[in-house]
């Protein structure tokens, strides 16, 4: 399988494959490819770094908190289980515990410093397991594997939650997003980032929910029907959805027909279309990438300023 990558490069995040110490990395424009290997799994990529699972390890570039990222004598690496880091700091991750219908608890931490030191500020029962985690700045979804999505966060950004608020459900503990258990068909991925959150259905519905980035953030609204609700959204005249990334301030998505749509801010390259498309793109855009022949795209992700694209080599079907 084989990685690309484009967008904001200024602590390496994108480069896999280190060159000379004296070499200023800079953001890539173009989707390039920056890691092969056997098998391409979860990627996570933060602001300063990008890590990989690739085999039976994990492929970390940039400037990351590598000692914070393990605990208890290296044994444990946070990505290895559902969890993920908000644009706040905090920490949401999975535990087991014998005192769940599910035999695990959803745990937050103030810090990645605290999740180190098992130092957790809250934990809740989960009544079936996490399947997924993602975080936007001020808060997380969580993907059950019973397929109820869950959301929890600061109460000043409600917009981001995708549900009512009250104070038996409060913004700040994990509650149902009940749009999406209404919808009638399954979810098969969640993504999120900024202020933006997103569930993608088996069937290839994409829905949206969240609110504008803060004033003082300025960023570029992608989406501008936006809404505190999940509402569907089309991508090139209604195409299925097969994959779905949201950064900060830009999206990539993955139709079944294996085309790639990006939306959003190009400032540090994070959608691909080159360096002279300094513009945001306020609709969405099909990227001229077409994987080598005998490989297909299977997967696309974001960082806040950064998208990915998996490809996988097809088995050729013998002839008669």
């Amino acid at each position: 399988m084989v990685l690309y990558a484009t967008g904001f490069n200024a602590w390496s995040q994108l480069t896999f494959d280190p060159s000379p110490a004296d070499e200023e990395p800079d953001d890539v424009f173009t989707f390039t490819k920056v890691l092969a290997a056997r098998f391409v799994g979860l990627i996570a990529s933060e602001m300063s770094y990008t890590a990989v699972q690739q085999d039976t390890s994990w492929a970390i570039a940039g400037s990351s908190p590598d000692q914070l990222l393990h605990r208890e004598d290296n044994q444990v690496f946070l990505f290895d289980s559902p969890s993920a880091i908000s644009g706040d700091g905090k920490v949401l991750a999975v535990q087991d515990s014998d005192c769940s219908p599910s035999n695990q608890v959803i745990v937050q931490y103030p810090s990645l410093a605290a999740w180190k030191a098992s130092k957790s500020t809250d934990s809740w029962p989960c009544k079936a397991s996490v399947r997924q985690i993602t975080a936007y700045d001020a808060g997380f979804i969580i993907f059950l594997e019973d397929e109820t999505v869950l959301s929890c966060g600061d109460p000043r950004f409600r917009d981001c939650l995708g549900r009512e608020v009250d104070e038996s459900c409060p913004a700040n503990e994990p509650g149902i997003i009940q749009d999406l258990s209404d919808l009638g068909e399954p979810i098969k991925k969640i993504a999120a980032a900024g202020y933006t959150a997103a569930a993608l259905t088996e069937s290839g519905g994409l829905y949206l929910w969240g609110m504008a980035a803060p004033g003082s953030q300025s960023q570029h609204n992608v989406f501008q029907d936006i809404s505190e609700l999940p509402n569907y959204f089309e991508v090139d005249g209604d195409k299925d959805v097969q994959d779905i990334g949201i950064g900060e301030s830009h999206a990539i998505a993955l139709t079944t027909d294996g085309c790639i749509y990006v939306i959003g801010n190009n400032t540090n390259g994070q959608i691909g279309l080159g360096k002279d498309a300094q513009d945001p793109v306020s609709s969405w855009s099909k990227v001229d990438f077409t994987p080598p022949e005998g490989w297909a795209i299977v997967a696309v992700e974001a960082g806040p300023r950064s998208s990915f694209i998996v490809t996988k080599k097809v088995k050729q079907s013998q002839s008669s």
